[in-house]
């Protein structure tokens, strides 16, 4: 066996620990008691796909794997503020807190 096997069987033996990694995250998802714990996981979830996605590239020697990875983490980025923000308007629309920074 050559280093270039060795380096692919860590790499697709990492892919198989995220993967189940991935299922158990999908679980507390589903289980969480709070929309806190949901978002952090969706969060979680997000982190856990452009890690597997740049590994992946990795494997396959392609560049253009790495560009997709960063697009995607800029999308997660972007949902996860959505997501946030509308749960804090809801959180303080339901306690009946004003809000007192930026535009609404």
């Amino acid at each position: 066996m050559n280093i270039e096997h060795i380096k692919n069987f860590i790499y697709i033996t990492t892919l198989i620990i995220f993967s189940i990694y991935l299922l158990a995250i999908f679980l507390r998802a589903l289980l969480g008691p709070k929309v806190t714990d949901r978002i952090i996981c969706i969060n979680m979830i997000g982190t856990k796909v452009i890690i597997m996605i740049c590994i992946v590239a990795a494997v396959l020697h392609e560049d253009y794997l790495v560009d997709v990875a960063i697009v995607y983490a800029l999308i997660n980025f972007v949902s996860m503020v959505v997501l946030t923000q509308s749960y804090g308007y809801v959180y303080r629309k339901s306690k009946s807190i004003e809000y007192k920074g930026g535009t609404k």
